[in-house]
This record gives C-alpha cells, structure tokens and sequence, in this order.
C-alpha cells in the first residue's frame, strides 16, 4: 500500500500528519454545522432550537432550579423563540474558534518537532523530542474533545446548555440508545452523522496503533473492521429499539438499509486476508493464481453488496429522509393523485427548486463515488482521465490525499443532506404541533 502511495507521487501525510489531519476534519465539521445554523437562521424561517427541542430561555424548562435528572436532558416545555438561535451561533462560533487556534499551534509545534524527530542526529534517541513528538498530538486531541463534546454544567444556563445537550446526546448515542419521544431530529443528526465520520474514527484508530501500539507493525485488519463498523452497528440498534418500541415497518426497513453497509465491510476484510496469505511469514500461504481466483470472487461480491447499500440508501435519502416524491411512482402505483418529484411547493420552505435537484444528483454521485474503483488500472500509460481519477481516488493508502478527499467529500454530502433532513422534519414538526394548520401556511408563519 505504501508503494501505491510513493508511487502516485502524492505524500499528504507529510503537509498535514495523521493526527492532524484527523483534527482537521473534526474541525470541519463544527464549521458546518455552524453554517447550518446560521443559512437556516438568517435565510429561511427554520428553528433549529425548536427542532432540536433545546431553548435558552430559563422559562422554558421544569425544575430549573434543581439539579438535572438522571438522563441529563435538557427538553423544553415551550418551542424556543427564533432569537434564541443566535445564542446558539455565539456559543458554536466560541467553541469553532478556539479548537481552531488550539489545532493551528498544535500543528505548527508539531511539524517543528516531527522535522527534529525524523534527523538521524537527534530523533527518537532524544527522549525530549521524543516525547514532545507523541503528547502534542494528544494534547490537542483532549481539548478538542473537551470543548465539543464534553461539558461539566449540570445547570440549564446560556452558558452551558448547548455544551451539555452534545455531551448528554454523544453519551447516549454511544451506548446504542436514541431518544426518539422528544429529541428524535437531534439523535438522528449527530447518529447519522457519525456513520459519515467513520473513515475519520478509523484513521483515529490507526493513529493510535502506529503511535501508541505497535509502531512496526501494519494496522490489525480485524481492528479496522471493528471500529469501521461501530458507527454502523449504533445505527442498528437504534432502529432496532424504534421498531421493538412502536412496531413501525419503517423503523425495520431503515435497520435493514444500515445493515446492507456491512457487506462491503465483511467482504473487504476477506479481501485483506487472502491478500495477506501471500506474505512469506504466513502459514496458509496459497498460490499466486488461486489467490487471483479467490479476490475476483471476492470483489465481484464487493461490487454487488457496495449497489445493493448505495441504491437502497441513495432511495432512503430522497424518499424517507427528505420526503421527496421521486420514487413514489414505483411505491405507490395506483395511488398517486398529484405527483411531484419533490415536495408541494409550499413545503419547500427554501424555495431554491434548482437548489434541491443539484442535491439530489450530488447526493447520487457521492453515494455512488465507489464505481471509480473500477477503473483502477495498472497501466501507467494511456490512461484516461476517468483511470486517472480511479486511482487518485481509491488507488493509495490512507495517507494519501485522495484518500482524504474521499473522507470530506462524504462529510459534505452529510452536510447538504442536514439541510433538507432539517426542513422535511420542520414540515412534520408544524402538523404535528396544529393538525389543522393549513400546509400552504407552513413556510408563511412567523416562527
């Protein structure tokens, strides 16, 4: 894999390290949710606060006074007045800010140290340097996971509030849990968000086996399946419990698509395993043609499990997420009266119809960014541009910059997904609150 990466002539691991890199990308994150917060704030009438079930106003919780319940919840009595989100921006932007200076000094300090590390002269002999080399990152990674997801308040303030609700959410989440009576949109954004940083928690992973574990040693395979599908496996049993809970098909068949994401893991990881039997050191070792044989089979199974997940979840997005009509034709043939491949128009409450195609097909594109591994071709001469891209993108190992590209290009498909999640449950929120409110009104009313 290291000689893919030399030979592609791209070292991105040397411009931004491992660790860094990592930060980085967590780093993105809060600036897009962020923007989020502020596009839906200041250009559309969206509530985040009221979506998310948090507020800022002290009259809008019970018990304010007393110390928090065991779940540690913050859910509001009232919807959250609109002006609040703006304490919710301030709060973002502290936190964005600060990881952001903390993450800059870090990486400066620990360039300097990595360029006394690799010298002959005076590199992993010199305790000093040595040492500096394997805290600085650590450093910066506890703060960075202190300021985002870790909050000491245990008192509804403006202060803390926003802090406690990720640290409160990131606990439960953890443990497979959802709170889907009162913070549904809340569990699902940052559960479903996690599922798109999983590359990120398994560069963590490698980061650490490199560093901390087994320097000399490639990363444990069966490792990286593991951490690869936690994200995955949290989902599942989210889904599980909504569907044991309520007996709901939807939650059932939204378990099954999560589940279709573990196929192309599994079949990976035999693909890394037969791979290995090639090594001298190996006791099973088998012949060059058998293994050729077995890995055909084997990625004609990866290719088949990696359409069956994009279709299925690309189909999801658009139809339960989104609530876009687009596929209605093949779900319900005979009931369709007025179809529209998106919403009514009235609930649309962006307004951008243009807008919403283009994220569709990116959505598509970026669910389906995998078939470029099929052009992946040992040929160094005459390739097309497409060969070219393939290689760029899936063709090195995990320190190259395509591999990177591919971990941000699937954070901001994420993101532009938030967008027309968060509308699509706006719309549901206002007919759940007023059964009767007329649907025209929606984007009219004055939240």
């Amino acid at each position: 894999m290291a000689n893919q990466s030399e030979a592609s002539g791209v070292h991105f691991n040397d411009f931004v390290p491992l660790p860094f890199r990592i930060l980085f990308i967590i780093q993105l994150g809060v600036y897009l949710w962020y923007s989020i917060i502020y596009l839906c704030t200041f250009y559309s009438r969206l509530n985040i606060l009221e979506l998310l079930n948090l507020s800022y106003s002290s009259h809008n919780y019970t018990q304010l006074d007393r110390r928090l319940p065991s779940t540690g919840e913050y859910e509001t009595t009232l919807p959250a007045e609109r002006i609040e989100n703006q304490l919710l921006l301030k709060g973002v932007w502290t936190t964005l800010r600060s990881i952001t200076l903390y993450n800059f000094v870090g990486y400066c300090l620990y360039l300097v140290i990595q360029l006394k590390y690799d010298d002959p002269e005076q590199g992993k002999q010199n305790a000093i340097v040595s040492f500096l080399y394997k805290m600085i990152p650590v450093v910066v990674f506890l703060y960075l996971f202190f300021k985002v997801f870790y909050s000491s308040g245990s008192k509804a303030n403006a202060k803390s509030v926003g802090q406690y609700r990720v640290y409160t959410t990131i606990k439960r989440i953890l443990l497979g849990r959802i709170n889907s009576t009162t913070m549904r949109t809340n569990d699902i954004l940052i559960s479903d968000t996690l599922t798109s940083y999983g590359k990120v928690i398994n560069d963590f992973g490698l980061f650490v086996w490199a560093n901390y574990y087994k320097s000399e040693s490639p990363y444990n395979i069966k490792l990286e399946f593991i951490i690869l599908c936690i994200p995955t496996f949290i989902r599942i049993k989210q889904c599980w419990y909504e569907y044991s809970s309520t007996k709901n098909l939807s939650h059932f068949f939204n378990m099954t698509k999560y589940s279709t994401a573990i196929g192309p893991l599994i079949i990976n990881l035999l693909i890394k395993m037969t791979l290995q039997t090639l090594s001298p050191d190996n006791n099973e070792q088998l012949k060059e043609d058998e293994v050729l044989i077995r890995l055909t089979k084997l990625n004609a199974w990866w290719y088949f499990c990696s359409v069956l997940n994009s279709t299925y979840t690309f189909i999801w997005d658009v139809k339960m997420d989104w609530g876009f009509g687009l596929f209605d034709i093949f779900f319900k043939a005979n009931k369709i009266r007025n179809y529209t491949l998106l919403r009514p128009s009235h609930q649309l409450i962006y307004g951008n119809i243009f807008g919403y195609y283009c994220v569709i097909l990116i959505d598509f594109i970026l669910r389906f960014l995998w078939i470029f591994r099929l052009f992946i071709t040992n040929e160094v001469e005459n390739r097309f541009m497409v060969n070219k891209l393939g290689a760029f993108l899936f063709g090195s190992d995990s320190f190259s910059l395509g591999y990177v590209v591919v971990e941000v290009l699937e954070i901001l498909r994420r993101w532009l997904w938030c967008f027309i999640k968060l509308e699509s449950d706006w719309v549901k929120l206002q007919v759940t609150i007023n059964p009767d409110i007329e649907m025209t009104n929606i984007d009219k009313r004055d939240t």
